[in-house]
């Protein structure tokens, strides 16, 4: 909710629409500095690599096994044969030289994923890219306890 506060006037800015569903009360043990961290840097990529007209979306669902997380957006996306190497310390990808960064965004996101135990996966989102981010022991909170 923090990370969708402060990225969605950024996103109008770029002539991008932000659209979150975000499943209330969900609690993940973890450094929250740290996971406001990835989810910022993964909405501003999708911000900062897709053009205008673009709709981001961001959700949060709750499951048994946890709790799943998915950005996505409708820009140009990342072809299946970079997708692994885009999580390596300085790699860009051609399309991306022309933007300002350094190529460490998506490495910081991984080793705060991996730091957590969260599995991480980038996939098609038929235009556009789709990060899925799988929270184990994830939990949803009703407000009371037992």
């Amino acid at each position: 909710e923090k990370a969708v506060g402060a990225y969605t006037a950024v996103a109008e800015d770029g002539g991008k629409r932000l659209v979150a569903t975000v499943a209330s009360g969900v609690r993940f043990h973890g450094d929250g500095e740290l996971l406001l961290q990835m989810t910022a840097n993964l909405l501003d990529n999708a911000i900062r690599h897709t053009p205008a007209g673009t709709q981001i979306g961001i959700s949060l669902e709750t499951s048994s096994g946890g709790a799943t997380a998915i950005i996505a957006d409708s820009g140009p996306g990342i072809p299946a044969g970079q997708r692994d190497k885009v999580f390596q310390r300085f790699y860009r990808l051609d399309a991306s030289r022309s933007t300002s960064g350094n190529g460490l965004g998506l490495a910081l996101v991984s080793a705060i994923a991996g730091l957590h135990e969260i599995a991480l996966s980038l996939e098609d989102a038929r235009p556009g890219l789709k990060v899925v981010l799988a929270f184990p022991g994830a939990q949803s909170f009703n407000g009371t306890f037992a």
